[in-house]
């Protein structure tokens, strides 16, 4: 146990030539020993993550503008250069704003606002935010099905959903369609599922498709102007909720579906 330390969280104890009074303590010791190197090994690849994808704007910033100042340039070249800047350091502060929040989450500070919430009203509001994006890729938004209300925080819960629609309008080819399904679920759950055609996410992706940084197709990183933290927060954000959410995929469809609890009367 002495020899066990940051770099070499891989050993086990061999609790099988321990006596029988010890075997059950060593095995809690193993399986503690073995979360703790998951979580240096996923804080490790998450440092590493940040650092790439901070590079990117920060390398694009500062060619741009050595570029820029290689000589003279007209006002107009000045200009250009001026909004393609603000677009990056853009990209950046969403970046920065979108991890403090995570951080916030991890360690318990935001408190969600639980008022009783018809997730049906959400998204017809919703889907007039989206809907001029949507109309500009000829892509068709619906709803379909009803559920109970659910307890929740407005903010939060809708922040999440305009992540998964923000998400499916960039994948969805133009021309096509996106739906949104309500159900009522098993275990006094609703569900909510945002269903749009795409390529196929090969099953061995899905389960990391909510892991900061995590892209199942790297191609699409400067495609799809993302950072690769926004299903992350819809991950988080429905765990605060006390829910799940859960992503399928086939040569037909991506489907996104959160799972919430029903409304409690009693407590409402």
């Amino acid at each position: 146990m002495r020899s066990i330390q940051a770099d070499r969280l891989h050993m086990r104890l061999d609790f099988r030539s321990m006596p029988l009074e010890l075997r059950d303590l060593a095995s809690a010791f193993n399986q503690m020993i073995e979360r703790l190197e998951d979580s240096f090994t996923r804080l490790s690849h998450f440092s590493a993550d940040i650092a790439h994808e901070l590079r990117t704007p920060l390398t694009n910033l500062i060619t741009q503008t050595q570029v820029a100042l290689g000589r003279a340039r007209t006002l107009d070249e000045y200009r250009e250069l001026l909004y393609s800047n603000l677009e990056e350091q853009e990209r950046l502060a969403k970046m920065v704003n979108d991890m403090l929040w995570l951080a916030k989450s991890d360690h318990g500070l935001l408190k969600p606002v639980q008022v009783t919430l018809d997730l049906a009203t959400e998204v017809r509001e919703l889907f007039d935010f989206f809907g001029a994006l949507a109309e500009e890729k000829h892509i068709t938004l619906s709803l379909e099905g009803q559920a109970p209300g659910v307890m929740g925080d407005r903010a939060m819960l809708r922040r999440a959903i305009s992540n998964l629609l923000s998400n499916a309008i960039r994948h969805t080819p133009a021309g096509k369609w996106i739906k949104v399904r309500l159900t009522k679920a098993a275990n006094d759950s609703v569900s909510l599922s945002v269903i749009n055609p795409d390529s196929e996410i090969p099953a061995q992706h899905l389960p990391n498709l909510f892991d900061r940084f995590y892209r199942a197709d790297p191609s699409r990183t400067r495609q799809s102007e993302g950072a690769g933290l926004g299903l992350a927060i819809v991950h988080s954000i429905v765990e605060t909720h006390g829910g799940r959410v859960e992503a399928s995929s086939d040569p037909n469809a991506t489907t996104f579906t959160l799972f919430l609890p029903v409304t409690d009367e009693r407590s409402a």
